[in-house]
């Protein structure tokens, strides 16, 4: 329906006055204005509503429902093939830079806490071996040491249920406050997964660390 048709029905539509006249014709007249009148809007709204109709009943029909799924893990047990290689990544990290990077002051705090990362047997070999040897020599020769990961050497490896991270990079240590030459260094951790803590919110466990010196640095 055109603009200019519209219009004519509107103005042809228009309410004459009738109230205070006696003639029947004017009276008759105005309320056959008024039955115009209302036509011309039923004629307008009914295309309009008619089209809402059809536009609402495509957008019911073409909906689509999105859920978010936060990234918080779901309570239970993952598989290692379920997590992404960036949290075993991080993970290695985070291990190896509390065991490899180090002061005096601080090494028996970073250790306890890397030993909750452990699952038996590798546990009782770090017990023995890195809480009571290694920190008893770091203490008593007031040793630090750094490790510098090289991220671009970082390699992962997926077997069936575990999963291996490779961290190579420069080590350096220093015996009081003179400086040992730098060795190029990487440690091999071996990972696998347990039911999930509120702790361990993905359930990554080490049972694994193995560890080797390539060469001296330059």
């Amino acid at each position: 329906m055109s603009k200019s048709v519209v219009n004519k029905i509107v103005a042809d539509a228009k309410v004459q006055e009738v109230r205070g006249t006696a003639d029947p014709v004017k009276i008759w007249d105005g309320y056959r204005d008024q039955a115009l009148m209302w036509r011309a809007l039923l004629l307008l709204q009914l295309p309009i509503t008619i089209l809402a109709l059809m536009s609402t009943l495509c957008i019911w029909q073409g909906r689509e429902t999105i859920v978010k799924v936060p990234l918080n893990p779901a309570p239970g047990m993952y598989h290692p093939k379920e997590i992404p290689d960036r949290l075993f990544i991080d993970e290695a990290n985070s291990f190896i830079n509390l065991i490899a990077t180090y002061t005096p002051s601080v090494a028996r705090r970073q250790f306890t806490t890397a030993r909750d990362k452990l699952l038996e047997p590798l546990l009782s070999k770090f017990n023995e071996q890195m809480m009571q040897e290694e920190l008893k020599a770091i203490e008593s020769t007031s040793r630090s040491q750094i490790f510098y990961v090289d991220p671009t050497k970082t390699v992962i490896e997926r077997d069936r249920n575990t999963v291996v991270v490779t961290l190579a990079g420069d080590r350096q240590k220093m015996i009081s406050t003179r400086p040992l030459p730098t060795v190029k260094s990487q440690f091999r951790v071996t990972m696998r997964t347990i039911p999930r803590n509120d702790i361990n919110p993905y359930g990554i466990v080490i049972t694994e660390v193995g560890f080797q010196d390539s060469e001296k640095g330059k």
